[in-house]
């Protein structure tokens, strides 16, 4: 009875070491109790499959193994288009220049001019002092005098002024050169709208040069009063002479 025991388990421990043989990482015990625990990890972006297989017998030690799956798959894939386009343009220009030398013959032509002078003989007339140029160089000076006059009194600074003319005017040559003169002035407003009848008394001196320059005459008042109402200078001529204004 003891042998058959012996023999036994010496078979069952013989089938345990061929069974324990024959399963490289994964051993199971059989046995009155069975625990399983499986737990799921949330691993990083490499995949890792763990699963533990636990199995207790009260009799035996616990084994454990450890089944690990290991996936890693790294893919890498890199596209480079890089499209170079090179374009050299190499102009060359062979410039030559050419000298040309003409030689003309220059006949060189020297013309002489005579430079021709000629004078003419000029004869310079001057006529003497007379009473026209007395009176044209009184009418000179008279024309500011008689403005001024009627700005003083009238408030006029322009019009118009007639003179009388030579033939009509009163003259006396003291000499050559002195002339005392008496005359008429009828002076009109810019307008034409009012009329004022003047006369005057100067003494017209020439004093050298040309005689039909007024510059050459020197206008003044005769020595003395002539006879009757005639006074020297410019006044407006009296209400009872204007309609009967003549000449002496």
């Amino acid at each position: 009875m003891t042998r058959t025991i012996l023999l036994s388990a010496s078979i069952l421990l013989l089938a345990l070491l061929l069974v324990a043989a024959g399963c490289d990482k994964e051993k199971i015990v059989e046995t009155t109790e069975y625990i399983e625990q499986t737990e799921y990890i949330e691993l990083p972006p490499d995949t890792v499959f763990q699963v533990d297989t636990i199995v207790v017998n009260d009799s035996i030690p616990v084994q454990q193994t450890d089944t690990v799956y290991v996936h890693d798959t790294v893919e890498t894939t890199t596209t480079v288009h890089d499209t170079t386009w090179l374009y050299d343009t190499i102009e060359i220009v062979n410039t030559v220049h050419d000298t040309t030398y003409i030689l003309d013959t220059i006949a060189v032509v020297v013309s002489h001019f005579d430079t021709v002078y000629v004078t003419d003989t000029v004869t310079s007339y001057q006529c003497s002092p007379n009473e026209y140029l007395a009176i044209e160089a009184l009418q000179q000076y008279a024309n500011s005098i008689v403005i001024d006059f009627i700005y003083s009194e009238f408030g006029y600074d322009d019009g118009w002024v007639f003179y009388l003319s030579t033939v009509q005017s009163d003259l006396t040559a003291q000499s050559s050169t002195v002339y005392d003169i008496y005359g008429y002035i009828d002076y009109w407003t810019p307008d034409w709208e009012a009329y004022y009848p003047l006369e005057y008394y100067y003494r017209m001196t020439f004093t050298g040069g040309d005689p039909a320059d007024p510059n050459n005459w020197d206008l003044g008042d005769p020595p003395a009063a002539a006879p009757g109402d005639i006074q020297p200078g410019l006044k407006m001529t009296p209400p009872e002479k204007v309609s009967s204004r003549s000449i002496r």
